[in-house]
Order: structure tokens, then C-alpha cells, then sequence
């Protein structure tokens, strides 16, 4: 309660008390630390004798509130008014909503606000002043510094953080695999949403959405331009003749604005069930700077038919037990690279919790499932493409990726994550 109260009174200070030589709050200096840790300063002066910092993690504040980061600070450390918090822990994509009071002798309390700070980047531990230490890495991130063994993004997905993730909506009428569904953004029953600290894709039904019935997929038309996130040619369609609606409502969640090259990716999750579904996990590229998708290369980190019992043939199971993935770099051999894992003793990988994971180095990619290797793509002498068979493929080996020089191209620049269900 003192601290409510303090606050108030602060600020009603700036309406009453004038200076000769008026006193002006600086700019605040963020630091943020992985794998926690957080500071605020502003540089010393004089006149200052009280520096107190209220904020918020992704909530707004008022003025006068107090939040969940705060501090008052009565006397300056090394030539700053310096309040840290060494047990906060932020991610990537975090805002920090906040205000600061500063107190001097001459003029009383001044209010510094509306204020906030997005996490874009881990400050090095070793700048701040601190024994800790960055050591080398290999991976990178954009806008960002990355630390060998440290975390550089994670999300325990306790609420669906629309900073950080974008639920897209869209028709993917021009994608190389022809899903045959609609990726939409509903607000009653939705595709996507957070449940017990879990995302959750759940697809549904064209027909049984309000205005559509089984007519409808025939005959109708399909408008998802409001909040579209595809081309215009993508936003809307007709049904006619034996181009229907498709018949699958469902559900694609992209990372919005973090991006890296090599590290290692964990994922736990459950892969959904359900006849004529298929769930992916992929890391897509963020520039495209191959070409569109596959030129540029994805990883399917894990993929799986929703079907329980599916066969095309004696043995050929295609059902929920049969696990894909692998790097995908062209749309004519985009199977070249991919691999299966079934599962055995009669068990679904949508039964359970998985942890499936991607190891990325510029000489190879590993997929792990469970901590166990089960794909592995690493040219021992030339460059990826000598693992490519030579009918079907004489396009990949394009000018801009010789140019590159790189061993694993197109799979050596920025990728985000992804994960829908189709």
C-alpha cells in the first residue's frame, strides 16, 4: 500500500511545483537478459534524489497504478538511477508497458509516461556490467544477439499472445501440396485458441458454419476478405462446377516477427486426429530469399495423417501412426528429403505428448522425436543438392543458390515457425 500511495502524490508534484531551471526525465534505457533478468536506468544527475519505475508485461498501466515490475530507487549506482529485477524472465516479442517518477531537489516529483518497450532482442550479460558471459554461437537472430546455450525464444502458450503470433486467414488455393481446406479466424467456436496452457487446432465442418449448408459448398461463395492474410486471389472464391468450396474449415498460426538461422527447435505436442486431416509443424523461410516457399526452403518438423486406419495397399499404412519430415527445397522433388517414422505397439503419435525437434547447423539438419534421431540430411563431401537425384530436380541447382557458396542452401538464412492443420 505505501507504494500506491507514494506514487500518487509523485505525480501530483508536477502540477505544483516550478523551476528556473526545469528538470527534464531523459530517455530510459531497457536491458533485457536471458535467460532473465531486466533493467531500467536513467543517467545520474544532481538534482535527482528518487527514481521509481512502474510497469507491465503485455497489460497496459495507468499512471498512479503499480505493477508488476516496480521500484524506487533513493540512490544512484555507478553514474545511474538503476532498478533491475534479476528474476523476471521475457521473451522475444514481450511489450513492456510502464511510467517513471523521477524526484529532484528544486522541483519535486515529474512523471515520465506513457511509455513501452518491445523485447526485440537479449542484451549480452557481459555489457551490463555482470560476471556472466556470451559465448560464440552459431546461430543468429534477426535484430538480436544470440548466446551459445542460451534460450532465445519460448512460449508456454498460458494465453495466446497475438504480439508474438499471428492466426492467419486465407484460402491456399496456389499451394504446391493442394490442401483442400480454408485457414480462418473464427470468434464463436474458433479454429485456433489457448486451452490449459496448450494451443489447440481444432478444424470444422464449411457446411455446418451459420450461413452454410451442404448446398453451400456446391453453389455458394466463401468471402474471408475481411482479416484476410493471403493475395487478394486468396481472400475469396466461388464454387462452380467441380471447383467447390472446400469442405474443411481450419487452422494456421505463424510466428510474427522472430526469426533466426541454426539453433535447435523443441516442440511438445500432440498430433490431432481425425479422418482426412493432416497436422503440420514446419519452419518456413522469412524472406523468401530463394523464391517462394519451397525454393527457399521448409522443414517439416513433424506431420501426420489424422486417420486412425488408413492403407493404400498390403503394409502401406498412411494412418496416424506414420510420422513425416525432413527439409523440403523444391516443389517437383519436394518428397526427395522427407522420411517416416511409424510408431509401434499399436500407439498413435496423436495419442500422446511428443517432443519433436529439429537440429539445424550450416552442415546439417537433424529431426529428433523424443530426444531420438530419426532423420538426418548431411552432404559428407559438395553441397546439398549432390543428394538430389538428377531427373525430376535439374531446377533446384538454380544461379542464386551456387552463388551462395553454402553447403546447405537454400537452408542458410532466417526461418519462423508455423503449425496448422490441414
Amino acid at each position: 500500500m505505501e507504494s500506491v500511495k507514494v506514487a500518487r502524490v509523485l505525480y501530483l508534484y508536477v502540477f505544483f511545483f516550478v523551476s528556473a531551471i526545469a528538470y527534464e526525465i531523459p530517455n530510459v534505457t531497457i536491458e533485457v537478459f536471458s535467460p532473465k533478468g531486466f533493467k531500467a536506468s536513467i543517467p545520474d544527475d544532481p538534482a535527482i534524489t528518487l527514481f521509481a519505475f512502474q510497469g507491465r508485461v503485455n497489460k497496459q498501466i495507468a499512471t498512479n497504478d503499480v505493477g508488476s515490475l516496480t521500484g524506487e530507487i533513493t540512490i544512484p549506482t555507478n553514474g545511474q538511477w538503476l532498478y533491475e529485477d534479476p528474476n523476471v524472465k521475457l521473451k522475444i516479442g514481450d511489450i513492456i508497458y510502464y511510467y517513471v517518477v523521477v524526484v529532484t531537489k528544486s522541483e519535486g516529483g515529474k512523471v515520465k509516461d506513457p511509455l513501452r518497450f518491445t523485447v526485440t532482442k537479449f542484451n549480452i550479460p557481459g555489457e551490463s556490467g555482470t560476471s556472466d558471459s556470451c559465448n560464440p554461437t552459431l546461430t543468429k537472430i534477426r535484430g538480436g544477439v544470440a548466446c551459445a546455450g542460451k534460450v532465445i525464444f519460448e512460449d508456454d502458450f498460458n494465453s495466446l499472445r497475438e504480439d508474438v503470433w499471428q492466426i492467419q486467414q486465407f484460402i491456399p488455393i496456389n499451394h504446391p501440396e493442394y490442401p483442400f481446406v480454408s485457414y480462418q479466424r473464427l470468434f464463436s467456436d474458433p479454429t485456433v485458441s489457448v486451452v490449459s496452457g496448450s494451443l489447440r487446432i481444432a478444424p470444422k465442418l464449411q457446411q455446418e458454419l451459420p450461413g452454410f449448408n451442404s448446398e453451400s459448398i456446391v453453389s455458394g461463395s466463401l468471402n474471408l476478405l475481411s482479416g484476410c492474410t493471403g493475395t487478394a486471389e486468396e481472400c475469396s472464391m466461388r464454387a462452380s462446377g467441380a471447383s467447390i468450396l472446400p469442405p474443411v474449415v481450419s487452422g494456421r498460426v505463424v510466428n510474427k516477427g522472430f526469426a533466426f538461422t541454426y539453433g535447435i527447435v523443441n516442440i511438445r505436442a500432440k498430433l490431432p486426429q481425425g479422418d482426412w486431416i493432416y497436422p503440420e509443424i514446419l519452419l518456413e523461410p522469412f524472406l523468401k530469399k530463394y523464391g517462394m516457399t519451397f525454393a527457399s526452403g521448409v522443414v517439416k518438423i513433424a506431420s501426420a495423417r489424422g486417420n486412425r486406419d488408413l492403407s493404400f495397399g498390403f503394409g502401406d499404412l498412411q494412418n496416424n501412426a506414420v510420422l513425416y519430415g525432413g527439409p523440403i527445397m523444391d516443389v517437383n522433388c519436394r518428397g526427395h528429403f522427407l522420411s517416416e517414422k511409424v510408431l509401434n505397439n499399436s500407439k498413435m503419435w496423436g495419442d500422446d505428448f511428443h517432443v519433436y525437434s529439429v537440429k539445424w547447423t550450416p552442415d546439417m539438419i537433424a529431426l529428433l522425436v523424443d530426444n531420438q534421431e530419426w532423420v538426418r540430411i548431411e552432404p559428407k563431401t559438395g553441397d546439398l543438392h549432390e543428394l538430389l537425384p538428377s531427373t525430376n530436380c535439374t531446377d533446384v541447382l538454380h544461379d542464386l543458390l551456387k552463388a551462395t557458396g553454402s553447403k546447405m542452401a537454400p537452408f542458410n538464412d532466417h526461418v519462423s515457425s508455423l503449425t496448422s492443420t490441414k
